[in-house]
């Protein structure tokens, strides 16, 4: 493989990983930038929806335009278009515009990170595929873990509007390498003319309602809300229509029946699991000490990195692994899905006492845990794809994975919100019950009841107040435990899973694909 190539690979993996860094670093700037633009809470989270559909959205349509445009060309705009949003948001003042460029930013990432697997799988030799779909793994594993960085430089006296140009050197270097490496394609004449308009219009409608209702049904109080109603309808009535649109369509934007072979089908499953728990190791141990400690996203960033560095030596160290012929990467993934379990395990004894060094060891097992998953995962699903069927695999895999992580999120903060009420008011109840106890049993004892007695007035009130925060602390703490709980046992339900599919081989060893 040519020097030039090569360069073209890393200008792909730089877009990706830019694509990722503006993600991260915009959602955990949040409250700074609500306060800044002058958003609401309301209009906060709508700028975090906006995108999440936006990159669904890409990613369901990036392989079609990339083979319509040829991947060098197509690449090379997205990146470009990334990094111009950014500069777009220093400059603009109208809040409903800002919303529409975010929501154009998720586009773009869309467009990037299925591109990255695309890349992999057509240019690299069978030598070194495993090695391309370990460098794809990074979006999962390294990436969106490294956004910290960018908004502590933010506080730090560079301005909140860093946390969008930061990574427009990064867009610009990423589009040279691209230009420069990947070779160009003969565009393909009349594509158009076969593009599937309404499976185009009931995919993004699939996943318009799908993100909306899981990014805000916790806000809108779920099905007490008609707007989540309506939108729960259209998806479970979209979703199906969508499917049988893709099964009949001449050239459709994703094949179903490729979930038909059992190897890509427990891809698909696998991935929607291992990316819910991928999402809460990211945001639980972060949650957990900013509500508990009152950590800010600068004390939190080596907990951050705890997660994201492993990645670094065991996506390429799983890589190696598997070049073996005696590797089963069934096996692998059912290690890499124990690993998660123990430590979501770990986390699970958390106390009110713990800090950021308690967390280290936990994170980096997690980490190792995620990065054998997704490597194992990759090549057990993809040994049963012809190059011919790249396009429809990618975009499947790719828009299950952009729609996974907000059905997640909601799923997680739903649970804490519910087990963090549970526990609060059982703790209250438990006090009031033990106060009528005591107020009871004082004249048994020739004392006075009044030590007892709730006091009125404001001075009075203090303590009390103090008393439910302590609570609501201690609340926190066992909602987490038990989500973390939760999460090991999910983890460990996933592993019959791996009987499933059928033996498969590194691609070096060019075996015959399984059925």
């Amino acid at each position: 493989m040519s020097l030039r190539l090569v360069l073209g690979l890393v200008g792909m993996l730089l877009a990706c990983v830019g694509a990722d860094i503006n993600e991260e670093a915009t959602s955990l700037a949040l409250a700074d930038i609500r306060g800044a633009y002058g958003f609401s809470a309301d209009q906060g989270q709508w700028f975090t929806t906006l995108y999440a559909a936006g990159v669904a959205m890409g990613m369901l349509v990036a392989p079609w335009l990339a083979t319509t445009y040829s991947m060098r060309r197509f690449a090379a705009v997205a990146v470009l278009a990334l990094g111009a949003l950014g500069l777009c948001f220093t400059v603009i003042d109208s809040r409903a515009l800002m919303l529409a460029l975010r929501w154009l930013q998720g586009l773009t990432n869309g467009f990037l990170i299925p591109l990255l697997m695309a890349v992999a799988l057509r240019f690299l030799t069978p030598s070194i595929k495993l090695f391309g779909l370990a460098a794809y793994g990074l979006t999962a594993t390294f990436a969106p873990n490294i956004g910290a960085p960018i908004v502590i430089r933010a506080h730090q006296g560079l301005g909140i509007d860093f946390v969008f140009w930061a990574v427009v050197p990064l867009c610009v270097l990423a589009a040279a390498l691209l230009l420069y490496g990947l070779p160009q394609d003969p565009r393909p004449p009349g594509r158009w003319r076969q593009f599937d308009w309404p499976g185009w219009m009931l995919g993004w409608g699939v996943c318009s309602a799908v993100v909306v209702v899981f990014t805000q049904g916790e806000r809108l109080d779920w099905f007490n809300s008609p707007l989540i109603c309506w939108l729960a309808l259209a998806s479970a009535t979209l979703v199906p229509l969508f499917i049988l649109r893709c099964c009949v369509a001449p050239v459709p934007l994703i094949q179903p029946a490729l979930v038909k072979r059992v190897n890509f089908g427990f891809g698909i499953v696998m991935l929607m699991g291992v990316i819910a728990l991928g999402a809460s190791a990211a945001s639980l141990p972060e949650e957990f000490l900013a509500e508990v400690q009152g950590y800010r996203p600068l004390q939190s960033l080596p907990v951050a990195l705890a997660l994201a560095l492993p990645s670094l030596v065991m996506l390429p160290l799983t890589a190696f692994v598997l070049n073996f012929e005696r590797v089963d990467s069934r096996w692998m993934v059912a290690l890499g899905l124990v690993l998660m379990a123990l430590s979501s395990w770990m986390n699970s004894h958390a106390t009110i006492a713990w800090t950021r060094d308690q967390f280290y060891l936990s994170q980096m097992i997690f980490s190792a845990g995620q990065s054998i998953v997704v490597v194992s995962l990759l090549t057990t699903s993809t040994a049963v794809i012809d190059p011919k069927e790249g396009p429809f695999a990618s975009a499947t895999i790719n828009t299950t994975r952009a729609l996974a992580g907000p059905v997640a999120g909601g799923l997680i903060g739903h649970a804490m919100t519910v087990a963090v009420d549970h526990h609060l008011h059982t703790l209250l109840d438990r006090i009031g019950t033990m106060r009528f106890a005591l107020a009871r049993s004082m004249p048994l004892g020739g004392h006075d009841g009044a030590a007892l007695a709730w006091s009125s007035g404001p001075a009075h009130g203090e303590p009390f107040h103090h008393l439910f925060e302590q609570l609501e602390v201690q609340a926190q703490v066992m909602a987490h435990a038990d989500l973390w709980r939760a999460l090991a046992l999910g983890a460990l339900l996933l592993l019959p899973l791996c009987l499933l599919p059928k033996r498969t081989f590194a691609p070096r060893f060019n075996r015959p694909r399984p059925l």
